[in-house]
């Protein structure tokens, strides 16, 4: 892939256009879209409801996420009529964090256990890997490109560019559902442990240096 081509391309393009004009280059087989279904998630599986509804979506399943996050996921499904699949880790993997409580200790481990290496197990089988990151959340995703290439895939941010007030009124202009955390103080949504109430992503690993779980870094 061109990558300068792509991203200048696709610079003057809205978002739901550069997704019809992916599937113009990529087979539907061949793009990877995971989602977490928080706060943000709901502005991008609403534009692949309305261009490729079929499209495999791989909802990266931790083993400790929220009561609701579970819960929006199977109504964002039913209501946009998505294809969702859960990815996990092994449950031996699994259960070896809950006995000896990562979390609490190793971060960093624990997010590679049940969120990277079950990812990492299935990049091999695509070519591009669309994500749902806004420059706006955090000064990591501040710098990136639309279309990033890392050692082993193509990651393209088609919302990426959009800003705080673009994404609150695409939300009330389609009238779309909201997390039920987001009503209770909570911005950005992960695991149960790990996740607080706070603006911004400032209630993620609270009290921890730690800022991403790695999955996109």
């Amino acid at each position: 892939m061109n990558l300068q081509f792509f991203n200048n391309h696709y610079e003057s393009l809205s978002p739901i256009e550069r997704l019809e004009e992916l599937y113009k280059h990529y087979p539907e087989d061949k793009i990877l879209f995971t989602s977490s279904f928080g706060a943000t998630s709901v502005i991008l599986l609403h534009m692949i409801g309305q261009v490729r509804p079929e499209q495999q979506i791989h909802f990266i399943d931790t083993g400790y996420h929220f009561t609701e996050t579970i819960e929006y996921r199977n109504q964002l499904a039913e209501q946009f009529n998505l294809n969702v699949v859960d990815l996990k880790a092994a449950s031996n993997r699994h259960n070896f964090t809950e006995q000896n409580f990562t979390y609490e200790q190793n971060q960093n481990l624990c997010c590679f256990i049940n969120k990277i290496d079950p990812v990492d197990r299935i990049k091999k089988d695509y070519h591009v890997w669309i994500s749902g990151l806004l420059r706006f959340q955090n000064a990591n995703r501040a710098n990136l490109s639309l279309f990033e290439e890392t050692k082993d895939i193509v990651k393209f941010h088609p919302l990426l560019d959009m800003t705080q007030e673009e994404t609150a009124l695409y939300l009330q202009l389609y009238d779309l559902p909201i997390h039920d955390l987001v009503h209770q103080g909570y911005d950005s949504i992960g695991c149960t442990h790990c996740t607080s109430k706070g603006t911004g992503r400032t209630g993620r690993w609270m009290n921890n240096s730690k800022t991403e779980c790695g999955l996109h870094s």
